[in-house]
């Protein structure tokens, strides 16, 4: 008896944190949809995919297009985390969605892809994927700055 009450116990505590964790993650969602990408961004199909769920689906949110290549990443941090961001990928002020903002590249020999901005204790990150062999970034500076001032909005 004491061994189910135990197990149903660390069961409990599991499922608890289970849900609590999902629950952070989907606490992102209001601050940019799938919706929200496609008409920013003008690619069809979008879709929010779950972290962990494909190759390089690694932020708070991430999107899909219709074929089910990763367009867009986004992660939140404190805004603490952007010195960090922006000594690591910064290469030009971006001006216009937050507080502070930059520009940068996290994919060595293809166009700038990240724009990761500041506003009030928030750092946000937003990273296009791209296709190396063709040497494309998925979405362009100018797309990932309209998406951040959407984000911004909503913080």
């Amino acid at each position: 008896m004491k061994t189910s009450c135990c197990a149903l116990g660390i069961l409990l505590c599991v499922s608890a944190g289970l849900a609590l964790s999902a629950f952070a993650q989907g606490s992102h969602e209001k601050y940019l949809t799938a919706a929200d990408v496609e008409k920013v961004t003008g690619v069809r199909g979008v879709t929010s995919i779950a972290r962990g769920s494909a190759a390089g689906a690694g932020g708070d949110l991430n999107f899909a297009d219709d074929a089910g290549e990763l367009v867009l990443m986004v992660q939140f941090a404190d805004v603490k985390n952007f010195a960090g961001f922006k000594t690591k990928y910064g290469k030009a002020p971006v001006s216009g969605v937050g507080e502070q903002a930059i520009e940068g590249g996290s994919m060595p020999g293809m166009p700038d892809n990240l724009l990761a901005f500041t506003k009030g204790t928030h750092c946000v990150v937003l990273t296009a994927f791209g296709d190396f062999a063709t040497r494309k970034v998925y979405l362009t500076i100018d797309q990932l700055t309209s998406l951040g001032k959407v984000i911004a909005s909503r913080l």
